[in-house]
């Protein structure tokens, strides 16, 4: 029989720090969003944004980037699915990531786990870490609930089955989706249902990618039905190959690949599309699905020395590769998803065992013939089409734990003041006791009811933000500098950047506030005004000193603004615990190297400088290594714990 059990799973953490409370404006955005087929402001004909910094947002999102390097044991709550063949176990407080599959005739774990829930900033949010299969909505990138919790509901299927349900409401495209987990009493395969819904009356962008960590060793072979892909690699630029061979190498063995790259296989026509890495016994985990999640990616660091520091620097000595599944054909487009429309797909997680010589064979059609027979012994295009068509209504909610956040109770309620109608209750029912104090703000504004004493005090920073433009209704009945703030941050999202700082500016009017003055900054600096943007900065920042990233922040526009000795003046004026962050050390070396002091320069250096927030793709370590060796006259070497190139 297959059983469904609450547990705990102890192992080592990155401890978190305080959050950061101030709002992704302007974005750095992911390093795929930075090139491909289409654009998401383009699916229905609108102008494009031309302003110089354009990037992507986790708006309304706030930064998960207070985590430290320290890591400790901590208690994360499990839930695990059971049959005779595989125990699949998932980690609600972090996304529902299935962090474990085991398969049970073996005693062989089927994917890779991390020795340790590392967070490093490869996220929408910032907060990431390596491991097991995660699910990402909505926008390019690693998802905003990657280390955040979500809905968790038990599921009885129309036999009796059992199944659980994660669930969630995604506020930059205003969707909500669920990943159904079943586990029948005779698989060998574990089964994803996705579905995303977006009952509103307008189309959206949506992106769906399903990433595996799997065991990347010496003899790890990577196959899927596909003759040529899409490569992105550090150029940046989409280029199509053949599948395996590409400029004398076979790109499907993941440890023979120097640099650290995507390929997107090309499964066009498949009905059932899969993709697997076997090891050298020709066993590995396979992942397959209904024919409209079509793409298949594999993704590698590589074997240079800036691809190993990544790997390890993310996920200790153990080496992993990626492989993925999604909706569109790379990471680097949207699908448009029509108003009023519900998307599911199905995808199956199994064990795969073929015969090694094949699956090794330099004959492409006979490795991944081997795999499709394989598979086609199951009888899993039916099976998996079966479940996604099935009607849903006939599945009952057992009993849901309100481990996620309130927004989907904040959007019921938006759209009951709106006269509008609510999100389905009988699959996605978000429970009002899921309300906190991000949300509670927001639903007072619904209720005509002002805001607290405690958040009209401007030492204390908005706890979230919105983006939708409905809430303009909503705030328009308030004067205060709170909802001036938030009337600014909305016109912001919307491409409104002049209405944005007139409603900034009005808000520092009414009270003066740190929050809106480092908007005013914010927006200056993007718009090349870093004089202005100076100004700004330090007004705020004589307002909450004690913040970390708006510290971090003015320290950037001094630097943009060729301030070096001001750099220098702020960080010597600052706290212990800050002069020692990453981002500080690299500003006063920046600036020391400046004013030429090289010594101080050379001393930052040589102190094993680290950045935990070094984003991916972020070359600003190595920058300040040459401009250090052309300033001193020497030619070291970048030394490996600086050597994140890719």
């Amino acid at each position: 029989m297959t059983s469904i059990r609450r547990g705990t799973l102890t192992i080592p953490t990155s401890t978190w720090g305080p959050s950061n409370p101030l709002p992704d404006i302007f974005g750095s955005g992911d390093i795929h969003a930075q090139s491909g087929f289409e654009d998401a402001e383009d699916i229905d004909g609108e102008g494009v944004d031309e302003r110089s910094s354009r990037a992507q947002t986790a708006l309304p999102y706030l930064d998960q980037d207070g985590y430290l390097a320290e890591e400790e044991p901590q208690e994360h709550a499990t839930v695990v699915l059971e049959n005779d063949h595989l125990t699949a176990t998932f980690l609600p407080g972090l996304g529902g990531r299935l962090w474990s599959l085991l398969d049970r005739a073996t005693g062989r774990e089927l994917l890779h786990q991390n020795e340790a829930i590392r967070f490093r900033n490869l996220a929408l949010r910032n907060a990431w870490f390596a491991g097991g299969v995660e699910w990402n909505i909505g926008m390019i990138g690693h998802s905003p609930f990657t280390s955040s919790p979500v809905h968790t509901a038990a599921l009885s299927g129309p036999d009796g089955e059992v199944g659980l349900r994660f669930f969630e409401y995604e506020r930059i495209r205003n969707v909500s989706f669920r990943v159904d987990a079943w586990l029948p009493e005779d698989s060998h395969e574990l089964l994803i249902r996705g579905t995303i819904v977006n009952d509103s009356p307008h189309a959206t962008p949506m992106y769906w990618w399903s990433n595996m960590a799997v065991p990347q060793l010496e003899a790890t072979r990577v196959l899927a039905p596909a003759a040529s892909a899409w490569k992105y690699g550090h150029e940046r630029v989409l280029s199509t190959v053949p599948v395996p061979a590409v400029d004398g190498g076979d790109i499907t063995w993941p440890a023979r690949t120097l640099e650290t790259v995507d390929y997107f296989f090309d499964t066009a026509g498949t009905r059932m599309p899969w993709v697997t890495a076997v090891d050298g016994t020709g066993f590995g985990l396979v992942q397959a699905s209904t024919a409209n999640l079509v793409g298949r990616k594999l993704f590698l660091w590589g074997q240079d020395a800036g691809g190993r520091h990544w790997q390890e620097w993310v996920s200790g000595a153990g080496s992993y590769c990626e492989i993925q599944a999604g909706l569109a054909r790379t990471q680097l487009e949207y699908l448009r998803m029509p108003a009023e429309t519900e998307w599911s797909w199905v995808e199956a997680y199994g064990a795969l065992q073929v015969d090694v010589a094949t699956a090794q064979s330099e004959d492409w059609s006979a490795a991944t013939g081997a795999v499709a027979e394989n598979l086609a012994s199951r009888d899993l295009p039916g099976r998996l089409e079966a479940l996604r068509d099935r009607d849903q209504s006939i599945e009952l909610l057992v009993e849901v734990l309100p481990d996620g956040s309130g927004w989907g109770a904040v959007e019921n309620a938006l759209r009951e003041y709106l006269g509008q109608g609510a999100i389905d209750a009988e699959r996605t029912p978000f429970p009002a006791d899921a309300v906190g104090p991000a949300e509670e703000y927001w639903l007072r504004l619904l209720r005509g009811e002002p805001a607290t004493a405690t958040e009209l005090d401007p030492q204390h920073p908005p706890l979230s933000y919105q983006i939708d433009p409905r809430w303009v209704r909503v705030l328009q009945h308030h004067d205060d500098w709170l909802a001036l703030l938030h009337l600014g941050v909305i016109a912001a999202a919307q491409g409104s950047f002049a209405e944005a700082g007139e409603f900034w500016q009005a808000s520092v009017d009414r009270t003066r506030n740190a929050w809106a003055l480092r908007n005013l900054g914010a927006l200056a600096a993007d718009r090349g005004n870093t004089a202005e943007a100076v100004v700004f900065y330090r007004s705020a920042h004589e307002l909450a000193p004690e913040l970390l990233p708006l510290t971090r922040e003015l320290l950037g526009v001094l630097h943009d603004d060729g301030r070096p000795a001001d750099v220098l003046e702020l960080v010597q004026s600052l706290p212990a615990d800050q002069r020692d962050d990453g981002r500080v050390l690299i500003a006063e070396a920046r600036a020391a190297l400046a004013t030429g002091d090289l010594d101080r320069c050379r001393g930052v250096l040589d102190r094993n400088l680290e950045v935990l927030d070094l984003r991916e793709g972020d070359s600003l370590l190595e920058e300040l290594w040459n401009e250090y060796q052309a300033a001193a006259g020497s030619t070291d070497p970048l030394p490996s714990r600086y050597d994140f190139r890719m």
